[in-house]
């Protein structure tokens, strides 16, 4: 049974269209509100005229990455969650995440019970 989600909003950023289109895809399933941006600079944008439960972003993206995104929503948005998501599931790259307080850490591949766990954790 897929639970619904109507009431949260997201926001996903990552480079890759595809990547943020498949992300996309994954949250309708679950009734989601979503917003998306390429890249970090129009992450914060958003950020800054709208208000997300969530922001999934991709660890490595140009100018700004997804740590540093993180940190500037903890500082600036400290209700919202944070997932990072990366292709390289290294030890780095998790304790990179844990040590900028990252909410989550979604490593790729992730499958959509992977996400229904974190909407389901998220306020």
């Amino acid at each position: 049974m897929v639970r619904r989600h109507r009431s949260k909003k997201v926001l996903i950023v990552d480079d890759d269209r595809k990547m943020a289109e498949c992300l996309a895809d994954m949250i309708e399933i679950f009734d989601v509100d979503y917003s998306t941006a390429e890249n970090g600079e129009e992450a914060i944008d958003l950020l800054n005229n709208d208000s997300f439960h969530l922001v999934i972003a991709d660890s490595r993206m140009p100018k700004i990455s997804g740590f540093t995104l993180l940190k500037y929503v903890k500082q600036n948005h400290p209700d919202t969650r944070v997932a990072i998501v990366s292709t390289r599931n290294s030890e780095m790259t998790q304790s990179l995440a844990v040590r900028d307080k990252a909410d989550f850490y979604l490593p790729r591949p992730f499958k959509t019970k992977d996400l229904e766990s974190i909407l389901d954790k998220i306020g």
